[in-house]
């Protein structure tokens, strides 16, 4: 074989490759698209029903796919309702620590209203979705947040104590005085606050609120911080 052949074989060899390359990226971005129908879906019907009232079948029904390929994915209920919080709860997490550590990093003088502007970013900002669409997830959130079942526990100390830790950290960093105790049920009076903020049950408007996607939130802060700081100061 002369050498012409040889670079003639190799070049169709490289666009043999080159041309298999976005075959592989379609499949890629369907099965991207798969995973994110079901994780959808599963939302929806886990946070309209529960764990035990949403099957897998209504699950395979609301995202458009035939059950087999739901247990493709997923082989159960428990692993799919688990991956739910993990694809909320990896987001949530990882923009809030970036923005502690900015905020310590770049500020000489950190208030606590500045980490808990940060603790109670609105899931519109933390995800990039609207709120009406993350309902769902709210539903589901708050069922976990106060269940003493081992799932609901189990979940919460995997995907949301961690963030828990790096708050009541940052709390007694500027908060003289607090403390283990203290920050620990600050966390949990804030959290419980803020999960009023995130409600979609429009309870507040009925109760004489107004409707205002960001107030709720910046009362929460000077809420949370005179409670904090009065932990410390009777």
């Amino acid at each position: 074989m002369d050498r012409v052949s040889i670079v003639m074989k190799k070049k169709n060899s490289m666009a043999t490759i080159t041309a298999a390359k976005p075959a592989s990226s379609a499949a890629n971005d369907t099965q991207r698209g798969t995973l994110h129908a079901i994780l959808d879906a599963a939302e929806q019907i886990f946070g309209i029903h529960g764990f035990d009232g949403g099957g897998m079948r209504a699950i395979a029904e609301q995202a458009g796919i035939a059950q087999s390929l739901l247990h493709y994915h997923f082989r159960n209920k428990a692993t799919l309702y688990e991956a739910v919080f993990e694809r909320r709860a990896k987001v949530i997490r990882e923009v809030r620590l970036n923005r502690l550590d900015k905020l310590f990093a770049d500020e000489a003088s950190v208030r606590l209203e500045d980490v808990l502007s940060i603790l109670f970013m609105s899931l519109d900002d933390l995800l990039g979705e609207s709120k009406g669409k993350l309902r769902y997830y709210v539903q589901m959130l708050a069922a976990v947040t106060i269940s003493a079942d081992e799932r609901s526990i189990a979940i919460v100390r995997k995907f949301y104590d961690p963030s828990a830790q790096n708050f009541m950290v940052a709390f007694r960093r500027v908060v003289p005085g607090l403390t283990q105790e203290e920050a620990a049920w600050a966390y949990l009076f804030a959290i419980g606050a803020r999960l009023q903020a995130h409600s979609p049950s429009g309870r507040a408007e009925r109760l004489g609120a107004k409707s205002s996607g960001e107030k709720p939130y910046a009362l929460l802060v000077r809420f949370a911080a005179a409670g904090i700081v009065a932990l410390v100061t009777d």
